[in-house]
């Protein structure tokens, strides 16, 4: 009779295993939102932790490349590479909230908070240091002085040769060489001032600069009206040709200070290198915590059924 009971026990045995795996899932999708499984919700939300910090790298590295770039070309690519991973960032944050979410775990709920907060200040600045980087106005301002007003500064130097060689075959180099000079030396001194206010980060510095480059150009427009006065250069052409290089060169000039005067290069490597460096680094150390605290919570199963047969 036990023996009979027995083989009835056995028998019965799957079915019973079945029903009550049938009924701990039944259990889990009335509790559980539809489409949720906590057997998986672990490694789930460990793998977008570790893919999360893995794209936060990754935009911190494009926003550094985008800021130093030497052409609107690449700031520009390396601008949408760091906005890209920044998505993705947003994206597996989204997916990860709803887990956590769902698990009410209070350790990683005040963690997701935390880097929910850290992430929102990212964003804003990263919008903004990306937007300074690509319109590059101190590499604009330097493009400007190292190639259009040097070569205007080199037809000025030529033009005022050419005068003071046809006074010095007449006779008249005392005349015009003086205020030659004094207009050739106020400009090449202009020129100098172009690097310093470029480099300049200091609004005050920037003032002290241009009220020299406003002294210097008197001086060099004096020098072109005692020129001018001289009745041996009227009409002379390597005159009109040496004030139409100057206008030119001063025209330059005031594109390259305001140029400058944005200063978004500057601004953007100091943000970058500055305020948002600690902010990322908060934002890593948070979904480190994180990390490290889902990976203590331990792996879901079901409780193992002892053999007793």
């Amino acid at each position: 009779m036990e023996q009979s009971a027995k083989k009835r026990l056995n028998a019965l045995l799957p079915w019973g295993i079945m029903l009550a795996l049938l009924g701990a899932f039944t259990f889990y999708g009335v509790v559980y939102k539809s489409g949720y499984n906590p057997f998986l919700t672990q490694p789930i939300k460990l793998d977008l932790v570790s893919t999360m910090r893995i794209n936060l790298l990754e935009a911190v590295e494009a926003e550094k490349n985008a800021v130093m770039a030497l052409t609107d070309e690449e700031s520009e690519a390396y601008a949408a590479q760091s906005r890209r991973a920044a998505d993705a960032v947003e994206t597996r944050r989204k997916e990860i909230e709803s887990l956590i979410h769902q698990d009410e775990r209070h350790r990683e709920t005040d963690l997701l908070k935390e880097f929910n907060a850290c992430w929102s200040q990212y964003r804003i600045l990263d919008e903004t240091i990306l937007n300074l980087a690509v319109q590059n106005t101190n590499l604009k301002a330097q493009q400007i002085s190292s190639t259009q007003c040097a070569q205007e500064i080199q037809n000025l130097e030529d033009s005022f040769g050419r005068i003071v060689k046809h006074n010095i075959n007449n006779k008249q180099c005392s005349e015009a060489v003086i205020p030659a000079y004094a207009a050739l030396t106020a400009s090449f001194k202009i020129f100098a001032l172009h690097k310093p206010h470029i480099e300049e980060a200091d609004d005050k510095q920037m003032d002290k600069i241009e009220q020299d480059i406003k002294s210097y150009d008197e001086s060099a427009k004096n020098a072109f009206n005692t020129l001018n006065r001289m009745a041996a250069l009227g009409d002379n052409p390597d005159l009109k040709d040496a004030k139409v290089a100057y206008d030119k060169f001063m025209n330059l000039t005031n594109e390259v200070i305001m140029l400058s005067r944005m200063n978004t290069n500057i601004k953007s490597a100091e943000l970058s290198l500055g305020k948002k460096r600690l902010i990322s680094a908060q934002c890593q150390e948070i979904l480190a915590a994180l990390q490290k605290t889902v990976q203590s919570q331990g792996n879901y199963s079901l409780p193992r059924l002892k053999n007793d047969f």
